[in-house]
């Protein structure tokens, strides 16, 4: 059982700011439905910008979904929230996004970590983030 970060590094053509605001503002639009509560009715996701704001996952039938809360907020620099989908919410993991300056465009990189015996168990779950975090990109550079 491992106890290391899932960690990936993306270069974008975004800045900083428009791909924090991707990130944020529009996961919704990269979010892949299978990794939601119930595909057939995912409509969206939504970030609350602000320390202590929710993240959660909307259904047409279970309406809104906890996928965790805020605890990071720092436009077009950082956020972290605190990560409950398909985990204990007992004992959640730790999702950290930094978004630095390159040339024009951004350096992000992204860590899930935060496993503890507890929750490590459900690490192996989270091994389709380079494909999430592709269609992130996507959004943010506008391809």
């Amino acid at each position: 059982m491992s106890f290391d970060p899932i960690v990936q590094r993306l270069r974008l053509a975004a800045t900083p700011g428009r791909a924090f605001e991707a990130f944020t503002e529009r996961i919704g639009e990269w979010w892949h439905p299978d990794y939601s509560a119930n595909p057939a009715t995912f409509t969206g996701a939504v970030m609350e910008p602000r320390v202590g704001g929710r993240v959660y996952a909307t259904h047409t039938d279970l309406g809104e979904v906890s996928w965790g809360e805020i605890i990071d907020w720092v436009p077009e620099r950082r956020l972290a929230w605190a990560w409950t989908l398909a985990q204990d919410p007992a004992h959640p993991s730790l999702v950290e996004v930094a978004f630095e300056p390159d040339g024009d465009g951004s350096a992000v990189r992204f860590s899930h970590g935060g496993w503890t015996p507890e929750n490590a168990g459900a690490r192996s779950k989270f091994g389709d983030w380079p494909m999430l975090l592709a269609r992130f990109a996507k959004v943010a550079d506008g391809t």
